[in-house]
């Protein structure tokens, strides 16, 4: 299997998605698949500490609900799709400029400060949210994103 990591960026780097590349070495951020199921070592490095981890599940074409529509002014948002299709609702809100990103199992965020987000799932997802930062809900700013 491939040991290949596509990159997509926008927002001039102030939003990165990576497919994690499916095996590689033992300490490579990477997926394994074997009889035992599904492997995913999101991060593995020695200069990143976590201070929050949380999963969440979403079924938007069922309750037709959303997360997010909100951007922060010093956290960095990053997610990890373990299991169905997202889209990613982007927008900053200085420039108006707009993205909707489709996310699968097996990709990963990071979304950096003064970007709007919101996330509504294709089908059902199961997705992590995890950074250095704990987090802070006055660092939270309510945006509503809409669909382009």
């Amino acid at each position: 299997m491939s040991a290949k990591t596509r990159t997509n960026a926008y927002f001039n780097d102030r939003v990165i998605v990576e497919s994690l590349p499916v095996g590689g070495p033992d300490a490579a951020e990477r997926r394994i698949f074997s009889d035992k199921g599904e492997m995913a070592q999101i991060v593995n490095r020695t200069d990143a500490a976590i201070r929050q981890i949380v999963y969440w599940d979403i079924d938007s074409a069922r309750t037709g609900a959303d997360r997010g529509h909100h951007y922060h002014r010093k956290k960095t948002d990053r997610m990890y799709v373990i299991a169905g299709e997202v889209e990613l609702l982007l927008e900053d809100p200085r420039t108006g400029a707009r993205e909707t990103v489709a996310l699968q199992a097996g990709e990963r965020v990071r979304i950096l400060p003064g970007v709007a987000h919101a996330v509504r799932s294709r089908i059902r997802a199961q997705v992590l949210e995890y950074g250095p930062d704990p987090y802070d809900p006055a660092d939270t700013y309510p945006y509503r994103l809409e669909r382009e």
